[in-house]
């Protein structure tokens, strides 16, 4: 990828990057596709709208405008007004790649049957218990009783949450999800210790969660983490249900009773003590349709800037979430952290995410060369990731 100095434009799915024209070529339509085959409830008429729109997208038709009689239409025509007339195979990635996740909960009929169109996707793997695996990784009867100890565990968690996010079933695509934890010679960017100081001095962290299962359990290794520190947490989840796995209230709750149920006395254990924390209010669910929107952190509502304000810290998860803070964008080195994300005045970030997309911000030439070296599909591939600290002016 050669270097240039020129302002960029948000990655677009056409074969200018082939990730995101490979996403609408065919991993999106594979994963619409997989949906419409294992959905158990769904009538002909709407397995055959989903199969319509994962073949509209797979060709390249017309992204089409969201009806009238969506009930948040005033919500979705807002965000597609700037887009109308794209195809998908010619489109500001971020925009059609979330819209098309919109367009499956219609085509399910989602509002009026109350069905999480991928349920039965997310459900086996919790089902089968394979999602509880990093509930197990770090000893809960180590109470971290001194500041030490409980900064050398929140490094430990936040390397657990870190890799929790391999197992993503949209980017698997149907797929068995990539559980397994990445060693430290993978983090592109490693700033654990930096992190745990900010998390340690906070008195209330916001989460803006990902994906729900094996991802999910890393993170409330985290959360337990923190609230046995005394730290007020409030978990960003996704008001409904999109990219495949990504955590909505319900999902955090299924999660709960599974692992309340597990036969590991360490799942249980976990399980009971983050309960009680949310029980108790000390834990607060947040969901909002913004974190489902096309939206950057650039022009997020008015209603997100001031709650995300009101945090001594932010954790951010996940790749797509990455791409929301970075305007989806391939920044050229030494480009600003306030020109990349067009944000300012927000406390401390935390961004805890694995390489599944080509936008990354922070590196210098020589570490990009050098990976590219190496792996010439480091970006892309999910085998790296990073624990990357940002504060902003």
């Amino acid at each position: 990828m050669p270097f240039t100095d020129a302002r960029p434009d948000p990655i677009r799915t056409n074969r200018d990057n082939w990730f995101a024209w490979n996403t609408m070529q065919n991993r999106l339509p594979d994963n619409i596709r997989h949906t419409a085959r294992i959905h158990e409830n769904l009538s002909g008429h709407e397995r055959q709208a989903l199969l319509s729109l994962a073949d509209a997208i797979a060709t390249g038709e017309s992204v089409p405008e969201p009806s009238w009689t969506w009930h948040d239409y005033e919500w979705w025509a807002m965000q597609y007004e700037p887009h109308a007339g794209v195809t998908w195979h010619d489109s500001p990635w971020f925009f059609s790649e979330t819209y098309a996740f919109r367009l499956i909960l219609e085509a399910c009929r989602f509002w009026e049957h109350g069905r999480d169109p991928f349920w039965y996707t997310k459900r086996a793997e919790l089902d089968t218990g394979a999602a509880f695996g990093p509930l197990t990784v770090l000893p809960a009867d180590d109470d971290g009783t001194t500041a030490v100890d409980r900064n050398r565990r929140l490094q430990q968690a936040l390397h657990l949450a870190t890799w929790g996010n391999r197992a993503d079933l949209s980017f698997s695509a149907g797929a068995e999800p990539d559980r397994d934890h990445g060693t430290d010679d993978l983090l592109i960017i490693r700033q654990d210790a930096e992190a745990a100081d900010i998390l340690q001095a906070s008195a209330c962290v916001h989460i803006v969660g990902d994906n729900s299962g094996a991802e999910l359990a890393g993170d409330l290794v985290l959360v337990r983490e923190l609230l046995r520190s005394g730290v007020r947490i409030v978990y960003h989840v996704k008001s409904h249900p999109t990219y495949v796995s990504d955590t909505t209230v319900a999902d955090f709750h299924y999660f709960l009773q599974r692992a309340s149920g597990s036969s590991s006395v360490p799942v249980q254990r976990l399980a009971a003590e983050i309960s009680e924390g949310f029980s108790e209010g000390r834990l607060r669910l947040r969901p909002d349709d913004y974190w489902c929107s096309t939206l950057f952190l650039s022009n997020m509502p008015e209603r997100i800037r001031r709650t995300l304000s009101s945090a001594d810290s932010i954790i951010v998860k996940g790749d797509f979430n990455y791409r929301r803070v970075f305007q989806d964008t391939i920044w050229h080195t030494g480009v600003s952290l306030t020109d990349a994300t067009g944000a300012r005045g927000l406390p401390p970030f935390v961004l805890l995410r694995s390489m599944k997309s080509d936008v990354v911000w922070g590196l210098d030439r020589e570490q990009i060369t050098s990976l590219f070296d190496e792996d010439p599909t480091w970006r892309i591939n999910g085998k790296r990731a990073l624990i990357q600290c940002l504060r902003f002016a």
